[in-house]
């Protein structure tokens, strides 16, 4: 074989791997595709959900699918740029906050509530003497689910709550809460003496790359805003909120795709977001067949012939039974679903990352379907992107 012919062998060799190649990208890309579409439109059109986005990491590779609409009425196609209610999904930005405080050593977990909050100091006998960073974070502060209604501004909660007295012993009992999380977000403006919204943007939205939305939608921006629906399918107004770091944040999916690649800690991630996010992402508090991080959801996995196994987990907001982990037990699993859900009258939105196949998540919708619903949805799209 001459010096020539030896030459067109090779490169129509590496032709021919690099043609394979594309092939087999384009066929797994397809199938992903295709495995999103039939899992989301049946869906979509038996709760008549009228618009989604679900933004995916498979194996450290983006995707993105968007289907129906932001605004039924006047048939708006949802895009990237569609605005979304993220809902309790704001509660992983309060807590990524709280972990970069504590990172950099102005905060510390084990810190007092009522060292930070005024109003409180004065009840000796408050049991936010007692309820630490940590507790809010991990919703073990025996805190309600939410403020009563006779309440309608922050200062009357903090009036309400200075005389509040715990059910249980703190620590002990893991309780869904808003109010904690509210609380925790009160924390962090009177520590850094700037407003939620303002450390949103410049502790995490800016560093990301996000849009500057936050817990408030510019002018110029809201055009983009999805109309949301209720159970009944009826047009739900955006109100204000209480405690706005529990459940105010807004988002696009271009952003949420953002978010969802800090939360892989994804190279490019901004080294002090990198690291809060492991932190927030590690358990420290225990409940059943999962684990509570800051915010965060943890469920670990068993592989079972080549497939993620996944326990069941109760879609309770408590009271149940919890329990503090140790020092020697606060340890980040990469082979855990590590979760959020966001819950609004006219949203609903999951976010979910198994980080040992660097896989991820995201789903935005513009109608509340059925209790737990969106967690299943979100657990089969996960799934499927970490195989």
């Amino acid at each position: 074989m001459t010096k020539n012919s030896l030459k067109l062998c090779l490169s129509l060799g590496l032709l021919f791997f690099a043609l394979t190649a594309a092939a087999t990208t384009n066929n797994a890309e397809q199938t992903l595709d295709t495995k999103i579409a039939g899992i989301m439109k049946p869906w979509m059109q038996q709760r008549g959900i009228p618009g989604a986005v679900v933004e995916v990491y498979s194996n450290g590779v983006p995707h993105a699918y968007y289907f129906g609409y932001a605004d039924k009425d006047k048939t708006m196609p949802v895009s990237g740029n569609t605005i979304f209610e993220v809902g309790s999904i704001t509660k992983l930005f309060t807590c990524l906050l709280l972990a970069q405080e504590v990172l950099q050593k102005d905060l510390s977990l084990n810190d007092v509530t009522a060292d930070y909050i005024p109003e409180f100091q004065t009840q000796t006998k408050t049991p936010f003497w007692k309820i630490t960073l940590r507790h809010l974070a991990t919703h073990t502060a025996s805190l309600p689910y939410d403020e009563p209604g006779t309440v309608k501004t922050d200062r009357q909660a903090l009036s309400y709550f200075s005389r509040w007295r715990a059910p249980v012993n703190i620590g002990q009992s893991w309780a869904y809460s808003n109010v904690g999380m509210g609380l925790l977000g009160y924390i962090l403006e009177n520590k850094m003496h700037r407003p939620i919204n303002n450390l949103y943007q410049n502790n995490i939205l800016s560093p990301l790359g996000m849009t500057p939305i936050g817990t408030t939608i510019p002018e110029q921006y809201e055009s983009y805003r999805a109309k949301g629906y209720n159970r009944a399918g009826d047009f739900m107004p955006p109100r204000d909120y209480i405690f706005p770091a529990a459940n105010a944040i807004k988002a696009s999916g271009n952003d949420m795709q953002k978010f969802l690649r800090a939360s892989l800690l994804l190279q490019g991630t901004p080294f002090h977001i990198a690291n809060a996010m492991r932190l927030t992402q590690t358990p420290f508090a225990s409940s059943g067949t999962y684990q509570q991080g800051l915010g965060w959801v943890v469920i670990p996995l068993q592989r079972l012939n080549g497939v993620w196994v996944l326990p069941k987990k109760s879609n309770s907001v408590g009271p149940l039974p919890s329990r503090q982990l140790s020092s020697l037990q606060t340890k980040f699993n990469a082979r855990a679903i590590i979760e959020k859900t966001g819950t609004l009258d006219g949203f609903r939105s999951y976010i979910g990352v198994i980080p040992a196949t660097q896989s991820g998540v995201v789903l935005l919708t513009n109608r509340y379907p059925a209790f737990g619903d969106t967690t299943r949805i979100g657990h089969q799209l996960l799934l499927i992107a970490s195989r």
